[in-house]
């Protein structure tokens, strides 16, 4: 499969971290793995099913939907061609355009034309007409601006390079943001509908992400990444992607998956 992506435009830089577009076949049953941000999705091809956990009953996708924060894996398989264009959300951006918590208990994304109805339907068709990766990337950027107020979104937090210099702290972030950390909950738990703790561990695990398989080996990017030690860093890989860190490196490369995608999981056993 392919991906392309691009920054977002100035006006939206601090809410929507990246826009992109992927395509392809993909083979079986895949994983969407844990991320700090929501992911606004429109499907231009295939059929999409995705299920809470294997073996579960699953939930079919035609146009698009929105991934809220998840605190574990979901899987999904694609009938046919897959060609989606996607934005991710920073959580207060994704709280304002949809109007829901960010976290989400279901097993499952929420489908998009329960979002926003007919303008699921219409959205979808200003894609289709762009003609390129990047018109399709530009003319979801121009909808997000369209409906997005960056003015009146409250909850602005602090970037991955900062956090990481705040190691990851639920109280370095209350001192960042000027609040206690019990100031720090309520603020998230009212416009989040998130627990601070919760979105600053998948921070940490998504940068780890990223870092699996740099040189240097686990032990350094463990320590890089603020966990006590190695076995740390496993623990919460399992508890997040369901596989250590070395398992999840095996699956990429077999699944040959885009290295900008390194929340998808091209195989599951």
């Amino acid at each position: 499969m392919e991906m392309e992506m691009m920054p977002p435009p100035a006006r939206l830089r601090g809410q929507v971290r990246a826009l992109w577009v992927l395509w392809g076949r993909p083979v079986g049953r895949y994983q969407g793995l844990p991320k700090p941000y929501a992911e606004l999705i429109v499907s231009l091809a295939g059929s999409h099913c995705w299920y809470s956990e294997p073996g579960a009953a699953g939930v079919r996708f035609e146009e698009g939907w929105l991934t809220p924060v998840q605190a574990a894996p979901r899987y999904a398989e694609t009938a046919g061609e897959l060609h989606l264009v996607g934005a991710r959300l920073e959580p207060a951006a994704c709280a304002q355009l949809f109007g829901v918590a960010v976290q989400r208990g279901l097993g499952y994304p929420i489908p998009l034309a329960a979002l926003l109805g007919g303008a699921a339907w219409r959205l979808r068709e200003q894609l289709y007409e762009a003609p390129t990766a990047r018109g399709k990337m530009e003319t979801l950027a121009g909808w997000i601006g369209d409906h997005l107020e960056p003015e009146a979104v409250r909850c602005r937090l602090p970037g991955r390079a900062r956090l990481a210099a705040l190691n990851w702290r639920v109280d370095a972030l209350a001192e960042e943001l000027s609040l206690s950390p019990r100031g720090l909950r309520k603020r998230f738990a009212v416009e989040l509908g998130l627990s601070p703790k919760l979105w600053l561990q998948l921070g940490r695990f998504d940068a780890a992400l990223r870092g699996v398989g740099s040189a240097g080996g686990l032990a350094e990017l463990a320590a890089r990444h603020g966990y006590a030690d190695q076995a740390h860093m496993n623990n919460e890989f399992r508890r997040f992607g369901g596989q250590a860190p070395g398992e999840y490196l095996r699956l990429r490369q077999e699944g040959a998956a885009p290295s900008a995608a390194p929340h998808f999981v091209p195989k599951v056993r």
